[in-house]
């Protein structure tokens, strides 16, 4: 395969995105691995609609 670099770039960018809305929904007690598989779909949607939701979950609460 000859795929050019910035694909590579978006791959490494959804992998830590989809890592880091893991590991901060484990810390939150939400659902895990349903916001880091959804983090895997799209930059930076997927992560607005995390911290959107998360956060005002929080404040509710």
């Amino acid at each position: 395969m000859n795929n050019p670099w910035w694909f590579y770039l978006l791959v490494a960018v959804l992998f830590c995105q989809a890592l880091w809305i893991f590991t901060d929904a484990r810390k939150r007690g939400e659902n895990a691995w349903l916001w880091g598989l959804l983090g895997l779909l799209n930059v930076p949607s997927s992560l607005i609609v995390y911290l959107l939701v998360t956060r005002r979950k929080r404040k509710s609460n």
